[in-house]
C-alpha cells in the first residue's frame, strides 16, 4: 500500500487561477465565479465541479500538465504566468524540495 505524500500546498498554480478568476490580473480580465470558471473548463472538455476547483485554488488538489493548459485557455492568460503568477519567476526547487522532506 503506498502512503501520501501529504504537503501544505500540493500546487504552484491554484493561488494564480484564484488571483485571475477574482479580476485580479488586468482590466481585460473581469471578475467570474467558481460556477463560470467551472463552466469554461467543461466546455474545453475538462470535467472539474466548484469543490474540486476550490481545492485547485487552496494548494490542496494536484494539478496535471493537461489541466494547467485548460485553465490558461479558460482564463486566456498565458500558461507561464500560472507557474510564475506576478512575481515573474519560478520558486527555487529547493522551496519545493522542503514542501516535501517536511512531511516525509
Amino acid at each position: 500500500m503506498s502512503k501520501r505524500i501529504k504537503m501544505a500546498k500540493n500546487n504552484i498554480c491554484g493561488k494564480w487561477i484564484r488571483f485571475v478568476r477574482k479580476g485580479l490580473y488586468d482590466k481585460k480580465h473581469p471578475k467570474m465565479t467558481q460556477e463560470e470558471l467551472t463552466t469554461k473548463l467543461q466546455l474545453l472538455g475538462l470535467k472539474i465541479d466548484r469543490t474540486a476547483l476550490s481545492r485547485i485554488e487552496s494548494g490542496s488538489r494536484i494539478l496535471s500538465d493537461i489541466e494547467v493548459a485548460c485553465f490558461a485557455s479558460a482564463l486566456n492568460v498565458p500558461l507561464e504566468f500560472l507557474f510564475i503568477g506576478s512575481n515573474g519567476s519560478l520558486p527555487e526547487i529547493t522551496e519545493l524540495v522542503l514542501h516535501v522532506a517536511e512531511d516525509a
